[in-house]
């Protein structure tokens, strides 16, 4: 499938060839600093702050008095003195915080020791405990370590005679085609001999890890030009998301991290009830009668009833109400500069390990966050200068991955918290990797980590940035809510049809579902998924599996975690688990839509190549979840639980 040189200059005029993919990467790595972003941003001439609309009111006659203007002239003082000396102020305003924290940390640590044998780690102080380390080392380094190590003059010394020098030597090194090619040989041999030994004791699971193979095949046969793939971009990505996996899945305090923030991700989320249930009343909380306005039998029945919870809530306002409030809180931490420093250091790990330009990196780690419109706008202002592969890399990373917003909504479904988290964090770097297998870069990119600026929130504060949180909120739920009644109403009608025409030949079973279950059945077969019928009872797994992969890829994602929760009881921990993973992702058809208009919105020149790598992305962004399922399926031994968590908010 690779074309002449000539004619993919044809392709794309603006961009020059790419001979030298690899060269220079360690110069442009992403280092962004978040300290003033409005650097990046000049004043315009002539514009106004939100104070000035004052001059456009005439004043009022005075009528003030001598205690007045005493108070008045007062705070105007001490507001000049807090102004002028306010790095002094700030600096002992945090000290006094930092002090009246710590006493309260240690007092909650005694009043926990005090009463108990040990503290638990995730539900006691000892969570409180962890969090206050993890800040605390992460502000040392942050500021002292990487402020004044390079200062010290035995550490530049060393920089500049042992690191700087190996670092260069290594590049060297790794930009012989021969030595890389025996360097990922030597990562495979070393996968493959992980895998044989794990594996021993329970076959099965080879299955899963021979899918991961044959997906990278398919991309390798079908990528758009097999000859510029760059093999540290898959290598890496897919070693990354091997070592996550290994961490999440595998490792007791990385299953024992991700099962405790399961469970606080699922009592956070459990809050938005207080305030849709206050709206909605009964429609949310299922309590449909008063009974102290009731006596005698009648408020003993409508008190069983209440506590049963046996109404059925409301969809729309129950599951779609959590995206309100998760959208308020994601937006707050926008506003504050949280999120972008969590989406820029995340960048910076993909960019300096895969391989992929400032941008790409950035999007990809956005999307762990945010969903497929929201993290593009992170790199808006580049979009226009972005070659097809980057805007490819920018689409697959949307449809490989879920919205935090969203991801709340399927929680509520019954979903396992734990495998959704970690379904959201290893998807980013097996994106990136299956983008650029499939659409490999054969252009020099524009965009570069120097110029690369995080953009700065527009609100005015943060009960702004909250308000309009929530406000947007609104056409999302909308969108979600319409699609899935159009979509699940088109199915519906198909398993009509269907179920007409079979019956016509005596094959009145034939429904949508069933078609999707056999076209689907090899990838739920090489992902890892048990089978055949154990019985004559028991349903075959692949089938189902297979099922719900259709359902996400032609339909939505929702619709396939809601047959999911129906699945359930006839499907095996392991199968569920290989399930969740593979959904995992806003691969649909709807989706593909969304993008086109929004990417195209944010940069309107290059509407054109947005529409022509788009169906790509979404089979390479499908390709990325069925990877992280493949690799699910190779590491989770036995029962395929994560010291877990499944809350039915």
């Amino acid at each position: 499938m690779s074309l002449e040189k000539g004619k993919l200059g044809e392709e794309n005029p603006s961009f020059q060839l790419d001979e030298s993919v690899l060269k220079n990467l360690s110069d442009k790595y992403l280092d962004v600093d978040l300290s003033d972003n409005r650097k990046y941003e000049p004043e315009k001439k002539g514009s106004k702050k939100h104070d000035d609309t004052d001059d456009l009111f005439e004043d009022k006659e005075y009528t003030g008095n001598m205690v007045g203007n005493a108070i008045e002239k007062f705070w105007e003082v001490i507001g000049g003195l807090v102004e002028k000396n306010w790095t002094v102020v700030r600096f002992l305003l945090l000290v006094i915080l930092v002090i009246l924290y710590n006493a309260y940390l240690i007092g909650s640590i005694h009043y926990a020791v005090t009463r108990t044998d040990s503290l638990d780690y995730c539900d006691d102080v000892g969570f409180l405990l962890i969090i206050t380390i993890i800040v605390y080392i992460s502000m040392f380094y942050f500021l002292v370590v990487k402020t004044y190590f390079r200062r010290i003059p035995l550490m530049k010394k060393m920089y500049k005679s042992v690191i700087k020098p190996g670092l260069t030597r290594s590049e060297q090194i790794m930009s012989n085609p021969y030595a890389g090619q025996g360097a990922y040989l030597i990562v495979l041999l070393i996968f493959a001999i992980f895998v044989f030994v794990d594996t021993a004791d329970d076959p099965r699971r080879l299955v899963s890890a021979f899918g991961i193979l044959v997906l990278i095949g398919l991309g390798f046969i079908f990528s758009k030009h097999p000859g510029y793939v760059v093999w540290r971009h898959v290598v890496w990505g897919l070693g990354l998301q091997f070592v996550f996996g290994l961490l999440i899945l595998r490792w007791e305090v990385g299953k024992a991290v991700f099962g405790c923030l399961g469970r606080k991700v699922s009592t956070f989320l459990a809050y938005t009830d207080a305030g849709s249930g206050f709206v909605f009343g009964y429609l949310v909380d299922q309590k449909p009668f008063l009974p102290h306005l009731l006596n005698g039998t009648a408020n003993a029945v409508a008190e069983e009833v209440n506590s049963s919870g046996s109404l059925k809530f409301v969809f729309m306002f129950k599951v779609l109400s959590i995206i309100y409030f998760f959208n308020f809180m994601v937006s707050i931490l926008f506003y504050l500069g949280a999120m972008r420093w969590v989406v820029v250091k995340m960048g910076w790990l993909l960019q300096i390990s895969v391989g992929t330009t400032a941008c790409e990196s950035m999007n990809a780690a956005g999307n762990i966050f945010l969903g497929q419109t929201e993290a593009p706008l992170m790199i808006k202002p580049y979009l226009p200068d972005m070659t097809k592969s980057e805007l490819h890399a920018v689409m697959t990373g949307g449809f490989a991955t879920i919205a935090g917003s969203v991801l709340a909504a399927y929680i509520s479904f019954g979903i396992s918290a734990s495998h959704l988290l970690s379904a959201s964090v290893m998807s980013a770097p097996a994106a990136l990797a299956y983008a650029k297998l499939f659409y490999p870069e054969t252009k020099k990119s524009k965009t570069t980590a120097e110029n690369l600026a995080f953009p700065q929130s527009e609100d005015a504060n943060v009960l702004d940035a909250a308000a309009n949180g929530a406000s947007q909120s609104v056409f999302l739920v909308g969108n979600i809510a319409g699609s899935l009644i159009a979509f699940l109403a088109f199915v519906a009608f198909l398993n009509g049809l269907l179920g007409w025409f079979g019956g016509l030949v005596g094959a009145p079973f034939l429904s949508f579902e069933y078609l999707l279950g056999w076209i689907f059945y090899p990838l739920a077969f090489i992902m890892g998924v048990p089978c055949g019928k154990a019985d004559e009872d028991s349903e075959d797994e692949c089938q189902l599996v297979a099922v719900l992969v259709g359902l996400k890829t032609i339909v939505n994602e929702f619709a396939a975690y809601d047959r999911l929760s129906a699945f359930k009881g006839k499907m095996s921990p392991r199968s569920i688990a290989i399930a969740t993973y593979a959904l995992c992702g806003f691969s649909n058809p709807a989706s593909i839509g969304v993008q086109i208009a929004a990417l195209s919105y944010m940069a309107p020149s290059r509407r054109g190549h947005i529409s022509q790598v788009a169906i790509r992305a979404f089979i390479a962004g499908s390709a990325a979840c069925f990877l992280t399922a493949c690799i699910a399926g190779t590491l989770i031994k036995h029962d395929g639980t994560i010291a877990d968590v499944t809350v039915a908010l």
